[in-house]
């Protein structure tokens, strides 16, 4: 699995400096501070696919390395909890966010289940003032992955409760779907996963 992480990053990384240089014209994230957080880490594995051993700690890694490159084209500047297959603790992530003061926070997820058809987006915040951003990811990762809408839901999640910007926690897709867990080795779903991201921040600063 090391190794599939390493081959992933390297062509996320191919990906990201082959791409078109960025348009001088600003655009609605341009001087914003975005805060990324890829979901769990080191001996946190989070779900695991069973048939192929594909780990949401790197799914959401890779994620968030394609979204931060994405984003910093945009012009935003982009923080974030973790930069490598390390563990962070719930509180620590929340205080990493209290201490930068981002303009939002963004917490990378994919979900699980024991059906192994089970697939759809879902996105959850805490505060109220999440809500907006809360609607605009998910809507536009629905979009990008046409994936059943499971929906936009409050719950008290650790990093979206003790964050004090507007924070959301995504679960765009299930692992333990095997059609998404081989799209995430062929890279597929690495990148429009982070391309329904990047929408839906431009589409939530747009609206502000």
């Amino acid at each position: 699995m090391r190794r599939f992480l390493t081959i992933l990053l390297s062509t996320i990384f191919l990906i990201a400096i082959a791409a078109p240089a960025p348009a001088l014209s600003a655009t609605p994230v341009t001087g914003k501070t975005i805060m990324l957080d890829a979901g769990h880490g080191g001996f946190d594995s989070g779900a695991v696919n069973p048939g192929n051993g594909v780990a949401e700690k790197w799914i959401s890694l890779a994620v968030v390395h394609r979204l931060k490159d994405m984003l910093e084209a945009d012009g935003a500047r982009v923080m974030w909890t973790r930069i490598d297959d390390s563990f962070v603790g719930l509180e620590q992530r929340a205080s990493i966010a209290n201490m930068i003061r981002p303009d939002v926070f963004v917490s990378v997820h994919h979900n699980s289940a024991d059906n192994p058809a089970t697939n759809g987006t879902e996105t959850y915040y805490t505060h109220l003032d999440s809500i907006g951003l809360a609607d605009s990811l998910n809507t536009f990762l629905v979009g990008n992955l046409q994936t059943a809408n499971r929906g936009v839901h409050p719950r008290s999640l650790a990093v979206t409760r003790l964050t004090t910007v507007p924070a959301v926690l995504t679960e765009a897709s299930f692992i333990t779907s095997n059609a998404e867990a081989d799209a995430f080795i062929k890279l597929d779903r690495v990148e429009q996963e982070a391309h329904g991201l990047q929408q839906g921040l431009l589409n939530y600063f747009a609206h502000r």
